[in-house]
Formats: structure tokens, C-alpha cells, sequence
């Protein structure tokens, strides 16, 4: 078989890879170049920024020997997973396997910004700093409310009960109810936004999340209240928190991803001080990206000796094999 990767991945994983079939690597990441390699290609290894190429109808018709797209990553809303699964085209992601990474990233930024860090530390550097001046807050006895509850959303649930606070959970899906313990408060949005002293964006990006967070949802939070974005841009309606940041409206916002991502730093975020705003790096971590290639792998691995792979988005593609 032979397999396309669209970007590079651990070299390990590669190796293992090419003692099972033929490896190719795309040397630009575009549609064009794309569309050009994958005619002949059984298996695609999907690797690179969400919103960088769409998968899309255009890609699979022209892909005629595709069987299999293997997503190296979390996030898919850049796949057409309907019309793969229309084609009897496998597909899985590793979904879970930076569920750690960005947990833990998710309470850097939010300790950050509740204890004022970047601010005292901007403060020391330029030799103007009066400790008497600054005070942060606690996370004990903090309420915090988490927009989506996945992989990501669970492990921070867990981080935060560790810390002390109280933990309510809005999630479009009332099945994520049987994922939890009775630790965790289920509540509508409207109820989570209003009570929260942290909002946490957790969700997957699609119809029903798209522009979830906006200027009506945002009025409804505590003026003390902290957003944390490390999902994706769309859910918030970016140019709607902007203005409640210069209105303060609320406290401050811990952003990982925007809807021009990465951030460009002409972006109006990057010019308040109550935004602290990052390159969409919460799963780059070194154990992370090795479980996400491993996952992977595996799943590819397990496709090419007829079983089924473990992280199927679409496993009933696989009954019908």
C-alpha cells in the first residue's frame, strides 16, 4: 500500500510505517500539491494546521484508490467526514491524545492571568515594579464552567477539582452526562456564563458551536470573569470580545487560538493588556505529539492488517469492508 503524509511526523513512526508500505511525503502542504500526489494513494496520513487544507469532495473524487485518511491530531472540522464515509473511506483521529498537553496549558494560562504574572513579570523587567501594587486571586472556591466535555474537557475538570473550585459543565450533547462522575454539575449555558468565574472552551468546532460565544453571551458573565479559549477561534465571536475586553466588560481573556490562526500580530487582541494571546501551542508538547503519532500509527498499522482501527470516526464504514 502506499501511504501520503502531508507533513512531517516523529521519525520513529515513519520507520514503523515503512516497514509495512511505501511512505511518501508531501513536500508543500497545499490543495494543489495535494491533489497532484494522492491519485495513486491508498492511505492519507493528515498532518497540519485545522483550517490549512480542506479535505474536501474535490480531494477525495480525484483521490481513486484512497481507503483510508488517518487524521495525525484532535481536531478534524477541515474534513468532510460525511462525504468519506459517503465513499466508504475510513476515517479516525486521535482524539484524546493531547488531552493532558492542553489541560495542563489551559491552567498555565488561567494562572497567568488570575495571579497577573505576565504583568508583574513585564513590570520586574523594566525595573518598575511596587509588589504593594499587585494582588492575583485564588482558584480555591472559584467556580469554574467548561464549554464542551471531551477528552480535554475531563482532564481539566479533574485539574480543577484538584485546585478546590467547583466545577459546571455546559455540553450540546446530553449523552456526555454518562462520562462523568457526580463531581460535575451539568447546567445550561446561559446558567454556566452567569455563575462562572471561569469560562473554559473546551467544545469541538461545528454548526451548533460555531459563533456560540458572542456579544449576548458575553454580557451575561461576571465583569470579574476570565475566558479561555483552546478549542477554536469560531466559537467566539472575535470582533464581539474584543469590545467587552476594551469595555471590560470582563476581566481578561487566555487565548490559544483565534479565527485567523495563528494570531497575526496585527490582531486588535494583541494590543489589550487583559488578553494574552498564544500561537495555538497546547498540544505541542514532547509526550503529546509522540502519543498522537503513536495513535496514529497504530490505527494505520491495524488497517493494514485488515482489523479495525481503534479511533474510527466513522466505524460503520468499517462493517460494510
Amino acid at each position: 500500500m502506499k501511504i501520503l503524509v502531508t507533513s512531517p511526523i516523529d521519525a520513529e513512526a515513519i520507520q514503523l510505517l515503512q516497514e509495512h508500505a511505501v511512505v511518501e511525503m508531501l513536500e508543500i502542504y497545499t490543495k494543489k500539491h495535494l491533489m497532484d500526489r494522492i491519485q495513486d494513494i491508498d492511505i492519507l496520513l493528515l498532518r497540519g494546521k485545522s483550517g490549512e487544507v480542506k479535505i474536501d469532495r474535490e480531494i477525495m473524487d480525484c483521490a481513486k484508490k484512497l481507503k483510508f485518511i488517518a487524521r495525525h491530531g484532535a481536531g478534524f472540522d477541515h474534513v468532510d467526514v460525511a462525504y468519506a464515509t459517503q465513499k466508504g473511506i475510513l476515517f479516525s483521529a486521535a482524539t484524546g491524545s493531547n488531552a493532558v498537553a492542553v489541560a495542563e496549558y489551559t491552567f498555565g494560562l488561567l494562572l497567568i492571568l488570575i495571579r497577573r504574572y505576565f504583568e508583574i513579570a513585564t513590570a520586574v523587567k523594566g525595573g518598575d515594579f511596587d509588589r504593594a501594587q499587585v494582588r492575583g486571586n485564588e482558584l480555591r472556591d472559584k467556580t469554574m464552567g467548561i464549554i464542551g466535555m471531551g477528552h480535554i474537557g475531563r482532564e481539566v475538570a479533574k485539574i480543577a477539582r484538584g485546585f478546590g473550585m467547583e466545577v459546571i459543565v455546559h455540553h450540546p450533547r446530553p449523552s456526555a452526562k454518562r462520562m462523568l462522575d457526580t463531581g460535575v454539575k451539568f447546567v445550561d449555558l446561559r446558567y454556566l456564563l452567569q455563575n462562572s468565574d471561569i469560562v473554559s472552551i473546551h467544545a469541538a468546532l461545528n454548526s451548533e458551536t460555531e459563533g456560540l460565544i458572542g456579544a449576548k453571551e458575553l454580557s451575561l458573565m461576571k465583569n470579574t470573569a476570565i475566558l479561555l479559549n483552546t478549542a477554536r477561534g469560531r466559537i467566539v465571536d472575535e470582533t464581539a470580545l474584543i469590545a467587552a475586553l476594551q469595555r471590560k466588560k470582563i476581566a481578561a481573556a487566555g487565548l490559544d487560538v483565534v479565527i485567523d490562526d495563528p494570531v497575526k500580530k496585527d490582531n486588535p487582541l494583541m494590543c489589550l493588556e487583559n488578553a494574552f494571546v498564544m500561537p495555538h501551542m497546547g498540544a505541542r508538547t514532547v509526550e503529546a505529539q509522540k502519543r498522537t503519532a503513536e495513535w496514529t500509527v497504530n490505527d494505520i498499522l491495524r488497517f493494514i492488517r485488515g482489523e479495525k482501527p481503534e479511533h474510527l470516526v466513522n466505524p460503520e464504514v468499517f462493517k460494510n469492508l
